[in-house]
């Protein structure tokens, strides 16, 4: 086995145990909440329980992100780097987030105080379940034997194999998060039509259709998995994680299933930093495919 570390940060929402199971680290975000709550959102939610989390968020109260400072990037790696541990780091999507700038920073001078060492820093494109998705497999690659360089050279080639999909019920949580105008948000509740989204290549977070009701949009996210999963892939199981709506996660495994395009479907959940945008009912489901988006 290669002997180096695999890192993520909090926005990956990896499954516990799978980080757990594979030693990857986590550097958690901070979050500060409206009713003057703040906490450190960590992977496996230690500061805030996400029932807990979603329950304030239901009841109007709003979060915001702050991004990784160079500073926590050189507290969190320079004690790996003394300890002889070389790092591969899959940062959160530039395109949402100054994170994987700063880790550039905390990269470039850790590199002047460790010149023998190898700290790696690849912007996943990407956020919440897909990003820890494609760190688990990164994980399993080191296990394999393969060196940190041609792991961060799959992670790079790989990023935007990863289909990113996305609704919500409630829109409202769009429109306070700027995500949605008042009025799309508006007209969205009025007529029940239901966003479908991905995350593009440059990593925002994008609409790209609607559906017209809860069940349609469940559907449109599973149609559209049975088209764009790769078929190379069908081995590896499809990730469904939902912000606080486990029933409605139930529903769209089994319409998965039904695709018959799948053998295995694991539920997981979107933590405090996107779910801050997306809303208790935000669903999201993530698999390797051809390339990313589409509704078809």
């Amino acid at each position: 086995m290669e002997n180096y570390k695999i890192v993520t940060d909090a926005c990956s929402d990896i499954i516990p145990e799978y980080a757990d199971r594979e030693g990857i680290l986590v550097i958690p975000m901070e979050v500060a909440m409206t009713d003057g709550f703040k906490f450190k959102a960590t992977y496996d939610n230690a500061e805030i329980p996400l029932d807990d989390f979603y329950q304030k968020v239901e009841g109007g109260v709003m979060a915001s992100t702050t991004a990784i400072t160079p500073q926590n990037y050189l507290d969190f790696f320079r004690p790996l780097l003394q300890a002889g541990n070389d790092v591969l780091y899959n940062c959160f999507t530039s395109g949402m987030s100054s994170t994987y700038d700063n880790a550039l920073l905390a990269q470039q001078m850790l590199k002047e105080e460790f010149p023998d060492r190898k700290l790696i820093i690849v912007d996943s494109l990407g956020a919440t379940g897909g990003m820890g998705y494609q760190i688990y497999y990164a994980a399993l690659n080191r296990d394999n034997g393969m060196s940190i360089e041609d792991n961060a050279k799959w992670l790079e080639e790989t990023r935007l194999h990863i289909n990113y999909m996305w609704t919500v019920s409630d829109l409202n949580h769009l429109r306070r998060g700027g995500r949605l105008s008042n009025i799309a948000a508006f007209a969205g509740t009025l007529l029940q039509l239901k966003p479908v989204g991905d995350i593009d290549d440059q990593g925002r977070l994008v609409a790209i259709g609607t559906a017209h009701g809860r069940k349609a949009s469940l559907s449109k996210l599973a149609e559209c998995m049975a088209a764009r999963l790769d078929p190379a892939q069908a081995d590896k199981p499809v990730l469904i994680c939902h912000c606080d709506c486990p029933e409605d996660a139930e529903i769209l495994k089994q319409k998965v299933l039904d695709t018959g395009k799948v053998k295995e479907v694991i539920i997981g959940r979107v933590g405090p930093v996107i779910g801050a945008h997306l809303g208790p009912s935000g669903m999201t489901i993530f698999y390797f495919c051809d390339h990313r988006g589409g509704l078809n």
